[in-house]
């Protein structure tokens, strides 16, 4: 367990540093983050979770430069975040002046318990080597049926596969562009996706009530020819057969 927990550390490590040095413009030129389609998205499902379980109280673990934070704000009364990256955080948070923003691990959220109608971890699973100590925190800050939506995470299922491909690709290189870069992408870059079944039986286990599955495939406007290609092979084969093989990413609805 020792050995675990000194992986844990050393890829929350990597992600304070490799997040600190980045700058808001340039983390926002991420298209499959920011783009018209994922923002609307975003939005039906923060509102879906809204209209679920009230709009008083949001939190956003991992909030990066504020993308979820940005389509919460018309939806929730009072919006709070935590990020690891404590000098990135500070770069954002001019353009969040009524936001509650905190420099915080996600495992240790500095919020009572009870706290919050809707948690949300955007592109944020496959940052942490492991999620049953954050799934424990945020079903502890959640009121009596608050709502965790996660999104934007690999799918092990699809992934798998892909392995194979991204291996003989950077055989002997770094993915991400260092070691560092690597183990803050640790489900990119270390391991083929995470395993969203996985993910359930935790939340279950933590003590949610319900958790809800979905998958979907990248939205990435401006790919290479080939990963363009690629996408449009596998959103005509999904569309006869869905099985979760052929979709690139995931979200969670868990229910507390």
């Amino acid at each position: 367990m020792s050995g675990l927990n000194d992986i844990n550390e050393q890829v929350k490590r990597a992600n304070r540093e490799v997040y600190n040095a980045k700058t808001v413009e340039g983390y926002n030129q991420n298209e499959s983050i920011f783009n018209e389609k994922r923002r609307l998205d975003c939005e039906t499902k923060l509102s879906e979770c809204a209209a679920l379980a009230g709009n008083d109280m949001y939190l956003d673990v991992g909030a990066g430069t504020g993308n979820l934070l940005r389509i919460a704000l018309p939806i929730f009364k009072r919006c709070h975040a935590i990020d690891i990256g404590d000098e990135l955080l500070a770069r954002v948070k001019p353009s969040f002046p009524e936001v509650h923003l905190v420099a915080a691990d996600g495992e240790f959220l500095p919020f009572a318990s009870n706290s919050f109608n809707v948690v949300s971890c955007y592109a944020m699973l496959h940052h942490l080597f492991r999620h049953d100590k954050l799934f424990e925190e945020c079903l502890r800050v959640l009121r009596k049926g608050g709502v965790l939506y996660t999104d934007h995470d690999p799918n092990y299922f699809l992934n798998r596969f892909y392995r194979i491909i991204y291996k003989l690709r950077f055989a002997g290189k770094c993915g991400f562009g260092s070691e560092v870069e690597d183990l803050a992408e640790y489900y990119n870059a270390k391991a083929p996706g995470i395993n969203p079944s996985k993910l359930k039986r935790q939340l279950l286990e933590a003590g949610f009530k319900t958790v809800e599955i979905s998958y979907r495939i990248t939205d990435k406007p401006n790919q290479s020819h080939a990963m363009s290609v690629a996408t449009a092979i596998l959103k005509a084969t999904s569309a006869i057969v869905p099985l979760k093989s052929f979709f690139t990413h995931f979200s969670i609805k868990a229910i507390k």
